[in-house]
């Protein structure tokens, strides 16, 4: 049983792929795979994902060194935005390898 759906699935996913009624709803409910935030985030480059880093660590060892309030919301708030920003730019680079071959 496990194996006719397995092959159901893809087969599934093609139809599911060509419904533009579908698509279209979803559109409008922003449930789409590409979303404005996501075209918007598209065109970060890893540098910024790499300086986010550092800017992270800085404010990770500032935090160790004087406990002032701000200073771990900060980190908090910037390590938040550098993994949505490397989950992003991982995501790109995987996309780009798939319609390479």
């Amino acid at each position: 049983m496990g194996g006719r759906k397995r092959n159901e699935l893809p087969s599934t996913e093609r139809e599911l792929g060509r419904d533009r009624a579908l698509d279209a709803r979803l559109r409008r409910f922003g449930f789409g795979l590409r979303g404005r935030a996501w075209g918007a985030m598209c065109g970060v480059r890893p540098r910024t994902v790499l300086g986010l880093a550092l800017l992270s660590l800085v404010l990770l060892a500032a935090g160790l060194r004087a406990s002032e309030e701000p200073v771990p919301w900060a980190l908090t708030g910037c390590w938040a935005l550098t993994l949505a920003i490397a989950f992003v730019v991982l995501c790109a680079c995987a996309e780009g390898r798939r319609t390479k071959r």
